[in-house]
């Protein structure tokens, strides 16, 4: 049985020496390899942070604490802070990759570990002055919790419903009231940033940094735990405050910019966490397949049934579409942060939605084996369910919406003098650190949606020798009558940016406009030839049948998917599957 030792920062100081200094991209490889044998073959009844102890955690509603022990020894808690501040991320693109190991195996434990200290940290890393911003660092460095406060939402999930309230008193400290039920890691947090509202308009927020156990406990009561439907290891609870005191240096920015500040880390998280739950649709998809491998499927096996065939194929192209957009929108909030704001909007929009709709239409492939209560057969429910909870259903959606909607207008016309980086779509390319002003700018731009035409320009070229030629020629001149089609839409759309969110026609507009996003995320990673040199990424094979998928979803005609296409990318599964090798654009080593 596995059990890392102690791990020092020295054991992960990738190109310390001098004679070795392998790209970026062969860097995150060797880590996520690094960290996956760190935690060993999940399917292993043996590995006690595998799939069956997960399972058994899950049921009992607890955290793994061998888990948690072992996110701590793999260094895990350095992925999260920036390399100026001590830490070891070196860009929004590689977070979401690192973090995936833990997300194939165990949700709760990578969403309260991972995903909610990066949400709250980031707010001060970009908000906050040096003393804040420092010790965030290092209470995120030692593995301390970070607990999240939103604000409430009309369209509520557990975790928007309620807020809390905050004034200034006469004596230059801030006053504390108000309830949330649903708060993770609220009681083991040494550090809660809160969105409190700050006064009577309905966008007067400010954001608050402080640490519960420092406040007078008779102004403090601590809420019973609050169960969520998935991920039932999230140890969420709820607080309470009755003019509670807080010095004036738990504000984070400036008093009622709360939203504005918010807006500016958004990008961010929006785009780092879709790519971390691909690693808990990787799971969800393995284990479908093998159930489909140990069904009898006649002599041809899966590859010649065409129902599990098209289930399979289509999953694997849905995770290589979230990918790809995952990939553009994180890599644009360091390369293009004034047009990144609605690319990030878009992919933590969309990503969860087509990756959540194919993996219930994968449910079909399970069979009876849906249903298992136990064994490994139980992790792909599980692993549904989980994603449910973790991006918030229609919550999320309608706060993404509620961002891209006011830009559509500005989509009237195209901007023919637009250059999307080809650096947009190369995970090995070097990046910029975040720049906290630069992402404040809004400008609503895309960077994407103009690229379509000039993609258009360049594949014929770039097919040339390459099968299923014609066929993503006619899919990407439907991907670009379409965006036309969007262009006229959105000049008709009027009013000001409270009437647009009231237009019926803004949301469903905004959902094809996503799409179209997607899919032109992913000719640019074909065409720039995006996260290196491989054998099944250089043919356009796995891109036809992205397209062919986005194409359909937006609600156009397509052209027949060649039988072969489908056959393709189910033998790449298979493949992967046996390997082991991620089911991701990186295709990393897998331990199990």
């Amino acid at each position: 049985m596995y059990e890392p030792n102690e791990l020092t920062d020295a054991s992960f100081a990738f190109g310390a020496d001098p004679h070795w200094q392998p790209d970026r991209l062969t860097r995150a490889r060797a880590r996520v390899a690094e960290i996956e044998d760190g935690l060993g073959d999940p399917w292993s009844s043996g590995n006690p942070v595998g799939l069956s102890a997960v399972l058994a955690a899950d049921d009992s509603g607890e955290s793994s604490v061998i888990g948690i022990r072992r996110f701590q020894n793999l260094g895990m808690p350095a992925e999260l802070v920036p390399v100026d501040l001590g830490g070891r991320m070196a860009g929004v693109d590689l977070l979401g990759l690192v973090m995936r190991p833990f997300f194939r195996r165990d949700p709760a434990l990578a969403f309260s570990h991972g995903f909610t200290p990066f949400l709250g940290a980031t707010m001060v890393w970009l908000n906050g002055d040096a003393r804040q911003r420092s010790r965030m660092a290092n209470v995120v460095l030692r593995g301390g919790m970070v607990g999240v406060a939103c604000q409430r939402f009309e369209h509520e999930s557990e975790f928007h419903a309620q807020e809390f309230t905050a004034a200034w008193a006469d004596d230059g400290m801030l006053r504390l009231n108000g309830r949330k039920s649903a708060i993770n890691n609220a009681h083991t947090a040494e550090l809660i940033v809160g969105f409190v509202s700050s006064g009577d308009g309905a966008t007067d927020y400010s954001i608050l940094m402080f640490d519960p156990a420092g406040v007078p406990p008779a102004h403090l009561r601590a809420l019973p735990r609050h169960r969520t439907t998935g991920v039932r290891g999230l140890q969420a609870a709820g607080l309470e405050f009755v003019h509670c005191p807080l010095p004036g240096e738990s504000l984070v920015g400036t008093w009622g910019d709360g939203v504005a500040l918010s807006l500016r880390a958004y990008p961010a998280v929006h785009a780092a966490f879709p790519s971390m739950t691909i690693g808990l649709a990787d799971t969800a998809l393995r284990a479908a397949v093998r159930v489909a491998l140990e069904s009898d499927y006649g002599p041809r096996g899966v590859i010649g049934d065409a129902s599990a065939r098209s289930a399979i194929a289509g999953t694997f192209a849905d995770l290589l579409i979230g990918d790809c957009l995952s990939l553009t929108a994180a890599r644009a909030t360091h390369l293009l942060p004034e047009q990144c704001d609605v690319v990030a909007a878009v992919t933590k929009y969309i990503v969860p939605k087509i990756v959540g709709e194919s993996l219930y239409d994968l449910s079909a492939v399970m069979g009876d084996a849906f249903h298992a209560e136990n064994g490994h057969n139980a992790v792909f429910r599980k692993q549904l369910r989980d994603l449910s909870t973790i991006t918030f259903g229609h919550v999320s959606s309608a706060i993404c919406q509620s961002v891209i909607a006011p830009y559509l207008p500005a989509l009237a016309e195209a901007d023919p003098e637009a250059v999307t980086p080809a650096e947009l779509f190369r995970m090995e390319a070097p990046l910029p650190p975040l720049d906290g002003a630069r992402l404040s700018g809004f400008g609503g731009g895309d960077g994407l949606l103009d690229y379509l035409r000039h993609a258009a320009a360049r594949l014929p070229d770039a097919l040339t020798g390459h099968p299923h030629g014609d066929l993503l020629n006619a899919l990407l001149d439907g991907l670009c009558a379409e965006a036309a089609g969007i262009r006229r839409e959105a000049a008709r759309l009027g009013g000001d940016e409270e009437g647009l969110l009231f237009d019926d026609r803004a949301f469903p507009l905004s959902e094809r406009y996503a799409l179209l996003l997607a899919a032109s995320a992913c000719v640019g990673v074909w065409l720039n030839a995006g996260v290196g040199p491989d054998e099944f990424l250089d043919e356009p094979t796995w891109l036809a049948v992205a397209l062919h998928r986005l194409l359909r979803r937006v609600g156009r005609t397509v052209p027949p998917l060649p039988r072969e296409a489908e056959a393709r990318l189910c033998e790449e599964v298979l493949a992967r599957v046996r390997e082991p090798q991620s089911l991701d654009l990186v295709r990393t080593g897998l331990a199990g």
